[in-house]
């Protein structure tokens, strides 16, 4: 792949420096000179410093004008000095409208860019919102002559976002188009046609899925990456394929509009605004096949992201988000019509933040935070959220008269001023213990949650709680039997608790008993690799793994830092699991399991700390 990369660099190089050296010299020529206009995003809301796509333009002095080719821009010269105008005009009228009464000058990459674009709209424009209207850049010779570029395009949405339409954000070299991207071998293939005036389909379902949003009232807006010398063909293939050689209705936003060299910040920022302009509620989705660019994007805006014809069997890390975590390989598309179902249906398992196909990275906090507050009490919990943590965890006993407490271990012994098992005490003499009695941050030299109240909690009362009701946690059942497992499921079903935890145990027989209570009530509870089901997953080649008769001991991986490595975490994002590690406490650990192993979650007993690295 690498090889292929570079064999296409070194030819378009030694084009390119062919054709540099006969191009004419940067003397100011109508004859010579061609502009492409971008397209402008913004709203109607002058009192507003929201911020807007703004329209530039770009001036190029090219051997041909009259030149179709994919190269035409990429072999050109770019002119700086020369004065530019922006004016707009609704669709169907003939006389153009001046944004402004200044000139803006191209700059040494022949960029001019309008520095704002909301107030200097007509205000029947602005009243019309949500409109589109046609843009023309016109580049100044002298006060008579110009050669313009008129097939821009200004969408001007309403401040009031019920009356924006929905819109969906897509990709478009592989996506819309295959141009050359990098993740197959059939891409550069692609690629080789670039000669031709048509860039070839991805899939026969892209045309009729644009056509159908379009119907439905929903606008699409292309983020791409791409290089802005390259837009005039973008445009041109949208017009060809989508627009139907009638007015323009796609826009097309590439990486030049922004000042981000880096295409993951890009995507990230871009989507940024229009989320603010369109509203948050009519932003549907980000389609792209750049997991780490458009994914990251996505996800870093809480947008849905639906991946698209990834190719990620032979290299499983190009699932990863970059921190957010890696995406489903269930949840990619191979046509556009997948592609609008994902839309319109949402992610398969849409609830369960565990399970969440597009779910960002996860502070836990181990048993609520044991090293700042007594561990599995209210108090913990509480705090745990207080300081940053997205989930919690813990683990539950049954007392001799049937009731489900929140403690690590089966005996009182470590962290109350009481002794002995769970099992063999009722619930009161459980509650008369203080759960703070040995909690110290000095080795023992002092004890400062002595007699303050600290209580052994229920599992009701977690979950019913003000603070912590509802909220995502890890629940390990540390006792066995069909009598406790019974009891916690009720409790999960009582107080809607269903999609938001995952259900651990160390063995395998308790887990395969909480699936199979869980189908007998309807449940659809995310359970844990017990510890036999972790050496299962360790010691089982993937591609057994992944077959669709291979019978997973559970959905979700919770390993102990001893042995997480970047294969591991691959190997689980191959078979579509979400890898959470534990437990964590110091900071080197935290970062080298995030940025280099890139674990979904971190399980940790100081979730303070992780969220001042995050």
């Amino acid at each position: 792949m690498n090889c292929i990369k570079k064999f296409g660099k070194l030819w378009v190089l030694i084009f390119m420096l062919a054709f540099m050296a006969v191009l004419p010299g940067c003397d100011e020529d109508p004859e010579t000179t061609e502009a492409v206009v971008s397209d402008g995003i913004t709203d109607n809301d002058l009192a507003a410093n929201r911020p807007e796509v703004l329209p530039q333009v770009t001036v190029y002095k090219v051997l041909d004008k009259n030149c179709t080719s994919f190269a035409k821009y990429l072999l050109s010269e770019n002119i700086d000095g020369l004065g530019v105008v922006f004016c707009v005009r609704k669709f169907g009228d003939t006389a153009w409208i001046r944004l402004g009464s200044d000139v803006i000058y191209t700059d040494e990459d022949g960029h001019a860019t309008l520095p704002e674009l909301r107030k200097r709209l007509p205000k029947a424009i602005l009243d019309a919102a949500p409109i589109d209207v046609q843009l023309q850049a016109r580049v100044y010779f002298d006060s008579q002559t110009y050669v313009s570029d008129d097939l821009g395009l200004v969408r001007v949405l309403s401040a009031d976002k019920s009356r924006n339409p929905e819109v969906v954000y897509t990709d478009h070299d592989n996506t819309l188009h295959a141009t050359g991207g990098q993740n197959s071998i059939e891409d550069w293939i692609d690629f080789l046609n670039w000669a031709k005036n048509d860039w070839p389909l991805v899939d026969d379902t892209v045309v009729s899925a644009v056509a159908e949003l379009k119907s439905e009232n929903r606008n699409l807006v292309i983020v791409s990456g791409m290089s802005g010398d390259i837009r005039f063909k973008c445009r041109e293939q949208m017009n060809l394929h989508f627009e139907n050689g009638g007015r323009r209705f796609i826009p097309l936003i590439t990486k030049d509009d922004f000042p981000y060299e880096d295409s993951q910040v890009f995507k990230r920022e871009a989507i940024h605004i229009l989320k603010d302009l369109y509203g948050s509620v009519k932003s549907l989705a980000m389609v792209g096949d750049t997991v780490r660019q458009d994914g990251y994007g996505a996800i870093a805006n809480a947008v849905q992201y639906v991946p698209f014809q990834v190719h990620y069997t032979l290299a499983p890390g190009l699932l990863d988000t970059e921190g957010f975590g890696a995406i489903d390989p269930a949840s990619i598309c191979d046509t556009w019509r997948n592609v609008l179902d994902a839309i319109d249906n949402g992610p398969a398992i849409e609830d369960n933040v565990f399970l969440k196909r597009h779910e960002g990275f996860l502070n836990i906090a181990h048993r609520g935070g044991g090293i700042l507050v007594p561990e599995n009490t209210l108090e913990a919990y509480r705090n745990s959220y207080a300081v940053g943590a997205e989930s919690i965890e813990g683990d539950v006993h049954m007392t001799r008269d049937g009731v489900i407490v929140v403690s690590h271990d089966d005996t009182v012994d470590r962290c109350t001023n009481g002794t002995g098992k769970i099992m063999d005490k009722t619930l009161s003499e459980i509650k008369a213990l203080d759960a703070g009695y040995r909690y110290t941050t000095d080795n023992g030299a002092t004890y400062p949650c002595r007699g303050k109240g600290y209580k052994i909690p229920t599992l009701e009362e977690v979950f019913t709680d003000p603070v912590i009701a509802r909220r995502p946690m890890v629940l390990e059942i540390k006792q066995s039997g069909l009598e406790v497992a019974e009891k916690v499921l009720n409790l999960i079903k009582a107080y809607d608790m269903e999609n938001r935890l995952i259900v651990g145990a160390f063995d395998q027989d308790t887990v395969d008993l909480v699936g199979d209570l869980a189908a007998t009530r309807l449940m659809d509870i995310v359970r844990i690799y017990p510890t036999e089901g972790v050496l299962s997953f360790v010691f089982t080649p993937a591609v057994i793994m992944a077959s669709s008769d291979y019978k997973r001991p559970a959905e979700v991986l919770a390993l102990p830092k001893e042995i997480v490595t970047t294969l591991l975490v691959q190997k689980a994002w191959y078979i579509g699991c979400k890898v959470y590690v534990w437990t964590v406490n110091d900071e080197s650990g935290m970062l080298w399991q995030k940025d280099t192993c890139k674990v979904d979650g971190i399980m940790t007993d100081n979730p303070a700390l992780l969220e001042s690295l995050l």
